[in-house]
């Protein structure tokens, strides 16, 4: 049976519970244990446009609950667009494989663009709209007490608040007949129409723009909704806010959803300038500053200047790349070539400006100057063993995981790889890209300035033949005329950088996974056995991948891993040595 046919005969609070993995005991307890007014966190942060939006932040009992129901209405969703054969959707907020990119780029090259904002969104949506939608619409049809309690989870000051892990969802649902009513009005009209949360935007090539949607006032530069599309807005019980009315013309510059649109999709200029100031100073002072802007309660804009982050910028520069990636990779189908999700990386040397200052960026703040000692092995799945071993082990190694408690807090990073990883810093994993880094390590660094002690770089690689690439880097980065063979417990190349082979056993090549017992390497899933081979049988083995999550992490409190102290020792001695030298 689906979720969405488990919901719909869902009766009782008991049922409602096992659709969401709950027990009926903590369930009720959440919804009507809790004192509605210690549910929520309530601030207010100011608003760029002027004014305060107001968040009310769950507590994390309530929070962990919201998410599973908004897990749940995704998945309902799904089902209901699989069953319609719904491909398209009007809505690109809080969807998956949507965002605001795949919003603007319906509204590329076009002569006009019209956008207005719906006000106060969330709080339209009231705990009755919630719960009679639930109750009321037939693909849901729910039981009443059953749709009253979604609504009971789902709202706070009897509205839909800011801050809600299931506020998107449930607004996306409620707000799916404003979107077939003005896609319906918007085709009529010969527009496009798209939406993201409260952001409506229609746009046409057409001579002029369409006086139903919006219509220019007398002579001026100023327009309006037009009375078909504010009436029809009204008729679905939410209302526009004046105030974000506004008409783009293509010989201006347009934008969707931050997004500019008059050609490709591509970022603001001066956005760009502001991130490539920010990195600039990070790398060259160790510290940058963010200028931020906004109208007061007068309507005069005020600016303030604070102290930046790294994370906030690695966000801002995130948004440039996801921008200009999405851009490629609707190029490349459009040319019909073979879509790749990854894209092929680039070499350094033909890498544009954008590629070089993020690039640029993740040198400093991970590489040069980690904020913990960073672990680089030699793929995702050593991560995990090394986690769950040290996690495992933690009373044993107090320099290299904290214990407080219950709590355990490692005291090291782990390299992250993924897609911006590989095409931007050039490490994918595997000794190829590992024995280039080490051979090319802090030639990228020139200009870099940090007065304090930098935190060390591990390199973890396997102590077998396929090493020999990652030796022979080491044996030219140092210098060395002696063989480098695996037999020391470290190397240092330069700077903060060490390389870890794992020690060989009984003076046998030796991989990270012989750690391991031989009863846990022998775990079969599904009847199959695991194979430790890039290239497998599917149809008998399985890979790494699964090893890792299937095996090591799920049953991580079961499985021994005294096997690994050596490893865990060679880098607690690298973190000796780096400290006195």
């Amino acid at each position: 049976m689906t979720r969405l046919k488990k919901l719909k005969a869902a009766s009782s609070l008991h049922a409602f519970a096992d659709v969401l993995g709950y027990k009926a005991k903590g369930l009720a307890y959440i919804i009507h244990g809790i004192d509605d007014s210690k549910k929520y966190k309530d601030f207010e942060i100011k608003k760029r446009s002027g004014g305060l939006r107001k968040i009310s932040a769950p507590i994390p009992e309530l929070k962990r609950l919201q998410k599973s129901v908004a897990h749940l209405l995704e998945d309902c969703v799904s089902e209901i667009n699989s069953h319609r054969k719904t491909k398209g959707t009007l809505c690109h907020g809080f969807r998956p494989k949507h965002s605001i990119m795949t919003n603007a780029a319906i509204h590329r090259k076009k002569r006009y663009i019209f956008n207005i904002d719906l006000k106060d969104f969330f709080g339209t949506i009231h705990f009755g709209r919630v719960w009679r939608f639930f109750e009321k619409n037939r693909d849901f049809a729910l039981d009443s007490s059953l749709a009253r309690t979604i609504a009971q989870i789902a709202c706070h000051n009897r509205e839909l608040p800011q801050g809600s892990p299931c506020s998107p969802s449930i607004s996306n649902l409620i707000g799916h007949i404003l979107d077939i009513r003005m896609a319906k009005l918007a085709a009529q009209a010969g527009c496009q129409y798209s939406r993201y949360a409260d952001d409506l935007t229609f746009s046409t090539n057409r001579k002029n723009f369409p006086p139903e949607i919006a219509q220019r006032v007398g002579d001026t530069n100023l327009w309006v909704p037009g009375k078909q599309l504010a009436n029809e807005i009204k008729r679905c019980r939410f209302e526009i806010n004046p105030a974000k009315t506004r008409m783009q013309f293509k010989d201006f510059r347009q934008d969707v959803t931050g997004i500019v649109v008059n050609s490709k999709l591509n970022i603001r200029a001066e956005y760009a300038k502001n991130v490539r100031a920010m990195v600039h100073s990070l790398v060259t002072r160790g510290e940058f500053t963010v200028r931020k802007t906004f109208r007061d309660e007068a309507g005069a804009w005020i600016e303030e200047v604070e102290a930046g982050t790294e994370a906030r910028l690695r966000g801002m520069l995130s948004f440039i790349d996801s921008v200009r990636f999405f851009e490629l990779h609707r190029q490349t189908i459009k040319k019909s070539v073979a879509s790749d999700s990854r894209l092929s990386r680039r070499p350094v040397r033909e890498m544009d400006r954008h590629e070089r200052v993020y690039r640029q960026f993740l040198l400093f703040s991970t590489i040069f100057r980690p904020l913990q000692p960073l672990v680089i092995c030699e793929g995702k799945t050593d991560n995990v063993y090394l986690r769950c071993a040290l996690q495992k082990l933690s009373g044993k190694y107090p320099k290299l995981v904290n214990v407080s408690g219950a709590k355990i807090t490692l005291q090291l990073n782990f390299f992250n790889y993924s897609n911006t990883t590989d095409r931007i810093l050039h490490l994918g994993g595997g000794t190829g890209d590992l024995a280039e880094f080490i051979g090319n390590y802090g030639a990228a660094f020139k200009g870099f300035k940090y007065s304090e002690k930098r935190r060390p770089v591990i390199v973890v690689v396997d102590n077998d033949s396929g090493a020999q690439p990652i030796f022979a880097a080491i044996k030219k980065a140092t210098f060395s005329k002696s063989a480098i063979d695996g037999s020391l417990p470290y190397y240092h190349i330069r700077d903060n950088l060490y390389v870890v082979p794992v020690p060989k056993q009984k003076g046998k090549e030796t991989a990270i996974e012989d750690f391991f017992e031989k009863a846990v390497l022998d775990t079969k899933l599904g009847g199959k056995e695991f194979s430790r081979q890039d290239k497998f049988d599917p149809a008998t083995q399985y890979g790494k991948h699964l090893f890792s999550e299937h095996v090591v992490k799920k049953n991580k409190g079961s499985i021994n891993f005294d096997g690994f102290e050596p490893v865990l020792d060679r880098i607690v001695q690298v973190l000796d040595a780096h400290s006195v030298k």
